[in-house]
Formats: structure tokens, C-alpha cells, sequence
């Protein structure tokens, strides 16, 4: 079994991404987040963004009107599996305050915490084992 590398818990929190390379315009776009850790995150887009490229990035948390500004870092990239899904990008945040960290980290916490409670089956519902 392959040891898993990451430090950090990911999270499915999907909230709306806005990324724009500084500098170039034909470099920008719109996109979901996946897979939410301290450190970054994993989005998708239409375009193949080089490793190494830096984004300016504007995540915007449903039900909070103030969406985060951040630079992030391009770690890798690939195409998507399925035809014509688009790339998938590893970032990395680079400058990220810590007040919109927690502001991001703590609605991934909790869409986390509902959908793992959801999970579960009613206890009042299960029939006892005779």
C-alpha cells in the first residue's frame, strides 16, 4: 500500500474560484474548488496552466458577501479523466491572511461535519438486532 504524502486533510467544499494570472489577460477564468487543505487547494479550468505559473485568486464562500483575495502557485497539472473535462491544478496559496484562511478552512470544516454527519443512518430508524 502506497503511504499517502499529503500533511494536511482535504475537504470537498466546493465554493466558486476566480483566477487570473498578473499580467496576462488570456490567462484567466472561473472554477470549483476541490480537495480544500491548509496549503492549497485543486481546481479545474478550461486552460492548461503551467507548473510554476502564479494566479491571483478571489474564492468566494457561499453566504459570506467578502470573498478571500489570495496568490497561489501552480504545482502541477493534468488533464482531467473523462473526454473533454479540461485540466486539473494543484495550487498552493502563497499569500494568504490568516483571518481568510480560517474564514475558508472553517466553512470546509463545517460543510465537512454536515455531510459526514448526513452519512450516517438515523439511530431511532435502525431496528434492533434480535
Amino acid at each position: 500500500m502506497e503511504k499517502e504524502k499529503r500533511k494536511f486533510k482535504r475537504f470537498d467544499a466546493y465554493m466558486t474560484i476566480k483566477y487570473q494570472s498578473p499580467g496576462e489577460l488570456e490567462v484567466k477564468g472561473v472554477s470549483l474548488s476541490k480537495d480544500l487543505s491548509r496549503e492549497g487547494l485543486k481546481m479545474n479550468s478550461n486552460l492548461e496552466l503551467k507548473e510554476g505559473t502564479v494566479l491571483d485568486l478571489e474564492i468566494n464562500i457561499p453566504d459570506d458577501a467578502k470573498p478571500v483575495h489570495t496568490a497561489a502557485k501552480i504545482m502541477w497539472s493534468h488533464a482531467s479523466e473523462g473526454e473533454n473535462q479540461g485540466f486539473d491544478h494543484g495550487v498552493r496559496f502563497l499569500m494568504m491572511d490568516p483571518v481568510d484562511k480560517f474564514r475558508v478552512l472553517d466553512y470546509a470544516y463545517n460543510h465537512w461535519l454536515e455531510t459526514k454527519i448526513n452519512d450516517y443512518s438515523d439511530p431511532e430508524e435502525i431496528s434492533e438486532v434480535s
